[in-house]
């Protein structure tokens, strides 16, 4: 197989279910518009993933190990190696009091949450209201168009992807990784308009935690920060005014 268990690959990919053709997800902004699926401000471009990571279902995963970079390919994955089979018995019906409580509006296509598990409501008749737990894509055969790009192999490369996947619209290049070889660790100083960002914590645990299970290389992750004078002073060197 040209790639095994832990090898990171860069990749293009659309999702459709194939008994209707409709997209459910891809990198391409072309395929989004040309399915109408296109949504404002989505960061369209190539995934990295990591391959026996579990990111993806089964069987794409399955085709992803024995794909050739640069080539062109495509594969049906049945429910049992997607979301799995529709399971009837997670369709459950509802008084509807129990959404005016809640002050939720019943309305067919909504999601909603009850007892901590997410559905969606397929029906409204009367007083009752009927929800489905199974997954939305639960009972469908998938059909992915996909190229691998290419396998990444440098360490640094590897760190920069993993925080692309959590910060999708960050600039890759603007990402600074060091390597400290005698250490096993990854110094790693993000763009400053990160610093503040929402769950920028979050973020930087994810990305610890994934680089220390798949890039053996590293022992340790350290994220630092960088102030200059010139952030505060500006450039005539002058202290600037205080808020009122």
């Amino acid at each position: 197989m040209p790639f095994k268990e832990g090898d990171m690959v860069l990749i293009e990919y659309s999702v459709f279910i194939k008994e209707t053709g409709e997209l459910v997800e891809t990198t391409s902004e072309t395929v989004a518009k040309l399915h109408k699926k296109y949504r404002e401000g989505e960061a369209y471009e190539p995934e990295a993933v990591v391959i026996g990571e579990g990111r993806f279902v089964e069987g794409f995963e399955e085709a992803l190990k024995n794909a050739e970079v640069g080539r062109e390919c495509e594969v049906d994955v049945p429910p049992e190696k997607a979301y799995g089979p529709r399971d009837r018995s997670k369709v459950k019906t509802f008084s509807r009091r129990v959404f005016i409580r809640n002050n939720i509006i019943p309305e067919v296509g909504k999601e909603v949450t009850i007892n901590n598990v997410t559905g969606r409501i397929i029906a409204v008749e009367g007083g009752r209201v009927v929800v489905d737990f199974n997954h939305p894509l639960a009972g469908k055969t998938l059909k992915f168009k996909f190229k691998v790009l290419k396998k990444i192999e440098d360490v640094i490369e590897k760190v920069k992807y993993f925080i692309k996947r959590r910060l999708k619209k960050i600039n890759i290049d603007a990402i600074n990784v060091t390597k400290d070889d005698e250490r096993k660790a990854i110094i790693i100083e993000l763009p400053k308009e990160y610093r503040l960002a929402d769950g920028i914590q979050i973020v930087k645990y994810l990305v610890s935690r994934d680089v220390i299970k798949w890039v053996p290389e590293v022992n340790e992750v350290v994220f630092t920060e960088k102030f200059t004078k010139e952030e505060f002073t500006g450039e005539s060197g002058e202290q600037p005014e205080k808020a009122a």
